[in-house]
Parts: structure tokens; sequence; C-alpha cells
């Protein structure tokens, strides 16, 4: 799968930007949503770490429950990836959206496989993330992640 079907720039997404800063924007979050699909899919939180803003005003909201702060973020990220095999991740009809110079959003349907080398969870759910510039502009980091999806009954 290439890196811009993955992050919903196939031809199943639909990607509006909007804003001045909106290209830059667009194409910086595009990279990094793929650079996270794929510290997941290589289980390592050395990969994902960088992704993210390490303060604490990071939040990672997973199911309804919210890590917030940087450590308390690391430790949910570092218990998850610890205890995965393997990680299978396709978002698809992703969009960002810019929020000025200073920020954007990005928002597709995540289809995740996760399994712990015994029992696979597939699950489909919507993740929503902000990202904003990191303190000298070259780069974006993530501020807030929130995965949900419905239970299976």
């Amino acid at each position: 799968m290439s890196a811009a079907a993955a992050c919903g720039g196939g031809s199943k997404g639909s990607t509006t930007p909007s804003g001045p800063a909106s290209g830059d924007a667009f194409a910086a979050v595009f990279r990094a949503v793929e650079q996270w699909r794929q510290g997941w899919e290589v289980r390592s939180l050395d990969a994902l770490a960088p992704l993210y803003r390490h303060d604490g005003n990071t939040v990672v909201v997973y199911q309804g429950k919210a890590h917030v702060g940087w450590p308390q973020a690391q430790s949910f990220l570092r218990q998850t990836v610890d205890g995965a095999r393997s990680v299978h991740l396709t978002l698809e009809e992703g969009q960002v959206t810019s929020l000025g110079a200073g920020g954007a959003t990005y928002s597709a349907r995540l289809l995740r496989e996760i399994s712990d080398g015994v029992l696979t969870v597939t699950d489909e759910g919507f993740l929503t993330m902000t990202f904003a510039r990191a303190p000298g502009g070259d780069r974006w980091e993530i501020v807030s992640e929130h995965y949900s999806y419905a239970a299976v009954p």
C-alpha cells in the first residue's frame, strides 16, 4: 500500500486543505501521519515518541480513556506497543484541516488489527489528531490524538 493511500491520499480519500499555509500543513501533516502509521506497524516507541509534543498538555484518548500529559501518554503507548506482536493499520478517507499557520487536524476512518501473538483483535473506528508546529517551525507534533470504535456485541 502506498503512503498516500494509507493516509487517505488515495482514491478513497477526500482531502481539502484550507487556510493560508494549507499546502505546507497538508503535506507535512500527511507525512507525520504516515510516520505514525509506520511506527505502530513496526511496534516502535522510539519511532512514535518524536512525533508527539512532550509536555503536560499532550492528550491521547483511546476508547474513552484519556492519558493526559506526555508521561501518561508515553506510558500508554509503551504498554500497547510492548504488548503487541503485530499491528496493521489502514487509514481511509483522511482529511487535513488547517488551523492557521500553527495548527492542523487530521481525521480518518481507521481499520486496525492488533495481535499479542495469541489473540488478534480487529476493530474499525475513527481517528482524530491535532497537530501543532514544533518550536522552530520545521516539523509538526501530535498534541492530541483520539481513537474510538464501536464495541462488538
